[in-house]
């Protein structure tokens, strides 16, 4: 099996689902236990679904839920979850996550080694050696070039007009130098790093983004606009239809095993009630579409076609973010009192705990349930309970009132109507955006929802997007430093108004902690922060479903920020 992987991206992940397009479908005596046709599967998540494939044949069609109007995954408005997976084997990447969510592994394609150099306790110095081979498709050699224009874009110091959301731990790096014709990389950091797998994924051709100007041009033009033509992976792009479709085939110049499948197509389909029809129809073989009510007795009443699928705990978050820009949710008593009259249970109830009852609410920003650490700091605060009275008091023990049903602010005007957003055809975030409309209502506030079919830029606040409250899904990893970094901290991409000076302080040390008990220790320090001050309420982590057609193999879930097509090259359909 070969072993391209690359590390997807952050933000905002689905459920997927594949069909078939006949009424049953062959299966292989050479797949493992674990391969059955039609229903349920269930096993190692690393391995479930591993078979025996025919090399160069097939294709299949896979639906997202998203357009794609930005192509440049490092950038802030173009790292979404899709634009991710359709580019998941052109940009390649140091390492990448396993569907378990805690094991990384190194591209072996990409790299022949990646070592931490430096004495325990000394700034962090790691080598790369990369494959003599690899090069990027117009026959340019991958190499430290490409790091070191990621070390510069993502900075924060040599393009601080370059929007991005993640500096992936770059802006702690003080050098990154080359040798042995720039296949060997040498990167030094400004002290201890402990999460030195982090940087370096979907790296982009420096000298393709040289030839389009300085960086400023490039990452936010050049890379951004277009469809890339180039490849570094096992697939290139050969057609694209605005708002349509993307066609990937396999890269000639790909230096590793070659993909199995000759043509991977990915339609896109914004409004999710009918990407389940179009897989009933067969006008799709692929889909990982947002968890909705019955997705899964359609997934189930597909068995019969030979539809095989997977129900997992994913490391996505859903939850609801205010923007702290708007002067009256800038007040903490205002957003204490919304989390603590809403009630995670009730939309757990009215939504995704309608077909899938392990779901519990969840009481963290920063560590996932099933990861070591976790903690229900929203339990510990009293928020997502449902008490009205208690909203209630928090309001008028800081100066709010309630006058005919509407809530009067300190100085006696009334307060706004707030802007609520959610992704166009969701029911599941209208059904949650209701229920969170319903317990305010008491409290004199009224939400107007809106829905969105660019959720990257209406958290980007591009215009004519924007929000005054939204609800998302942001996704965990086993980098928790990282992930905090980028989330929680000072002008960082990801957020664009919160800022505490203690959380930005312990997510740092975390950064730098040489153990893992001690990175958790300091990042459920800054989750109690961030929890008392409701930047962000945390409502559950979606169910992940994936299910796709018994004749294909190697397709698996992966509801970790590496997405579901991590090993896009090793899909196929099952030998005979």
């Amino acid at each position: 099996m070969r072993t391209y992987r690359p590390l997807g991206g952050v933000a905002l992940l689905a459920a997927s689902a594949l069909l078939i397009t006949g009424c049953s479908a062959g299966g292989s005596a050479d797949a493992s236990d674990d391969h059955v046709q039609g229903g349920r599967v269930s096993g190692d998540l690393n391995t479930v679904n591993t078979a025996d494939v025919t090399p160069g044949e097939g294709e299949i069609t896979m639906a997202i839920e998203k357009t794609i109007n930005n192509w440049n995954t490092l950038s802030a408005a173009g790292d979404i979850s899709e634009t991710v997976w359709v580019t998941s084997a052109l940009y390649p990447s140091a390492f990448f996550i396993e569907p378990d969510g805690s094991t990384i592994t190194m591209n072996e394609d990409l790299l022949e080694s990646a070592e931490v150099t430096s004495a325990e306790g000394e700034p962090t110095v790691v080598e790369y050696r990369i494959n003599p081979d690899a090069v990027w498709s117009d026959g340019v050699p991958i190499s430290v070039d490409d790091f070191v224009y990621q070390w510069q874009v993502l900075n924060r110091h040599d393009c601080s007009e370059c929007q991005t959301h993640d500096s992936d731990g770059l802006d702690k790096v003080v050098s990154v130098e080359g040798s042995d014709g720039g296949k060997t990389v040498i990167v030094t950091y400004d002290g201890p790093f402990a999460e030195w797998k982090r940087p370096f994924g979907r790296l982009l051709p420096a000298h393709l983004g040289t030839a389009a100007g300085d960086l400023f041009t490039s990452f936010n033009g050049y890379f951004t606009s277009t469809p890339p033509t180039f490849s570094g992976g096992p697939y290139i792009i050969t057609d694209f239809k605005k708002d349509v479709s993307v066609t990937l085939e396999p890269n000639p110049e790909w230096y590793g095993d070659a993909p199995n499948l000759q043509k991977i197509t990915f339609v896109m389909i914004t409004d999710t009630q009918q990407t389940p029809i179009a897989l009933r129809n067969g006008e799709i073989q692929a889909m990982y579409p947002q968890p909705q009510v019955d997705l899964l007795t359609d997934v189930e009443s597909m068995a019969e076609l030979g539809v095989n699928y997977q129900l997992n705990q994913s490391l996505v978050m859903e939850a609801i973010q205010f923007n702290l820009s708007n002067s009256f949710l800038a007040d903490k008593a205002v957003r204490q009192a919304v989390f603590t009259a809403l009630d995670q249970q009730e939309i757990i109830d009215k939504t995704v705990g309608q077909f899938d009852e392990s779901v519990e609410p969840l009481g963290s920003v920063m560590i996932m349930q099933q990861q070591e650490g976790y903690e229900n700091k929203t339990e510990e605060h009293g928020f997502g309970k449902g008490d009205t009275d208690a909203a209630i008091g928090i309001l008028e023990d800081a100066g709010y009132s309630i006058v005919d049903g509407q809530l009067m602010l300190p100085d006696g005007s009334a307060a706004p109507a707030l802007r609520t957003v959610y992704s166009v055809g969701n029911k599941v975030r209208e059904a949650s955006l209701d229920v969170l409309a319903a317990a305010v209502k008491p409290l004199g506030i009224t939400l107007n929802l809106e829905t969105t079919d660019a959720l990257g830029d209406s958290t980007g606040e591009k215009s004519p997007y924007g929000y005054d409250i939204i609800i998302v899904g942001y996704t965990g990893s086993p980098f928790l430093g990282s992930n905090a970094f980028k989330r929680f901290t000072t002008d960082t991409g990801y957020n664009l108004h919160y800022s505490s000076p203690e959380v930005d302080s312990l997510v740092d040390q975390a950064l730098a902690a040489p153990t893992q008990s001690e990175v958790i220790d300091l990042i459920n320090q800054a989750d109690d922060i961030v929890i008392e001050d409701v930047f962000m309420m945390p409502i559950y982590q979606k169910p992940s479903i994936f299910a796709y057609d018994s004749k294909y193999g190697n397709l698996r879930d992966n509801p970790t920020i590496s997405g579901p097509t991590y090993n896009v090259a090793d899909w196929g359909v099952i030998a005979e």
